[in-house]
């Protein structure tokens, strides 16, 4: 894969989608008012497969999912919370209940719109998504995870929902042959604590076993569980299975998250190992500044999870 340290992931995700386009006249992309750079390549080639809704998020879904019954594959795009939680009753009855092949994009995951407000803030979107039946919920951490989730958008059928980074993120170190189906990857392995971490705050994660290895001398895994749903149960397993303790690491709401179902499939399974959930407590974020400024103020970045698993068992994690 050529160099793409200093590639926005959004507007790579829509290179990609532009690709697939040029390459099947089935491709259909929605917008609802929101542009994006690499987006006026699609309108300017493909101006009668590219159809800006307006601020109208709920009609967006029901659109598609017309398209998609009529035999097209639709990308639908918005910020985070406009086509999750806006839409929700849209998405459950109009769309995965019909098993419509539709993509909603959602951009702007976690603290993303930093300075805009809970109104913008995309904290509470997984929690309502995966509560829906017959919906893929994906979530990108890298450029890698951003060109398959494009792909799998043509590839693989359904109704999903893809959640996708704005800005730039480096490559994870996946192993070889990595080919996004297993819906998990192991980045790091350890054997005294493993961290699961679901988009971009992977690489907080990351950053937190270095400081624990450095200054614990502790041996920390970091998973990235990049299918959210259906859950990858069996390869999550294997993954847990030679670590002491498990923490699950997300930038967004803990009540019903991903933390919630990781830890529903441990005590359904019956496995009894030292278990913490990191993420934002339920309530609303009124505070502002940098995406930055409000990880550490919440003690996600990985400064903060280090100091905080430190803490955690007494010191001794």
């Amino acid at each position: 894969m050529s160099d793409l340290s200093n590639v926005d992931m959004r507007d790579y995700f829509f290179d990609v989608v532009y690709d697939l386009a040029a390459a099947n006249p089935d491709v259909y992309f929605l917008s609802a008012d929101h542009g994006a750079f690499s987006l006026e390549r699609f309108q300017k080639d493909f101006p009668e497969r590219y159809i800006n809704i307006g601020i109208a998020e709920q009609n967006m879904i029901g659109v598609s999912t017309g398209l998609s019954l009529s035999g097209k594959i639709v990308f639908s795009y918005g910020i985070t919370p406009f086509v999750s939680l806006r839409v929700l009753e849209q998405i459950s009855l109009d769309l995965a209940s019909m098993g419509a092949n539709v993509n909603i994009v959602s951009v702007g995951a976690g603290f993303t719109y930093s300075t805009d407000g809970p109104s913008h803030q995309g904290l509470q979107d997984l929690s309502a998504v995966l509560t829906t039946p017959n919906i893929t919920v994906l979530n990108s951490s890298d450029p890698a995870s951003t060109q398959a989730f494009a792909q799998m958008g043509v590839d693989k059928k359904g109704p999903k929902y893809i959640r996708i980074e704005k800005g730039t993120l480096p490559l994870l170190e996946r192993k070889e042959g990595d080919d996004f189906s297993s819906g998990v990857s192991s980045i790091k392995e350890g054997t005294d604590l493993t961290i699961i971490a679901s988009g971009a705050i992977i690489h907080e994660a990351i950053k937190a076993s270095q400081f624990l290895r450095d200054e614990y001398s502790l041996e920390v895994g970091v998973v990235d569980l990049y299918r959210v749903k259906p859950l990858p149960e069996h390869e999550l397993l294997k993954l847990v299975k030679n670590t002491k303790k498990i923490v699950t690491l997300e930038e967004g709401f803990l009540d019903g998250g991903m933390g919630s179902m990781v830890a529903a499939l441990l005590a359904e399974q019956s496995i009894c190992k030292p278990f913490k959930r990191l993420g934002i407590n339920n309530h609303f974020c009124f505070d502002y500044g940098t995406r930055d400024y409000l990880l550490d103020l919440y003690c996600l970045n990985g400064r903060k999870v280090a100091d905080t698993l430190a803490v955690w068992g007494r010191g001794n994690v």
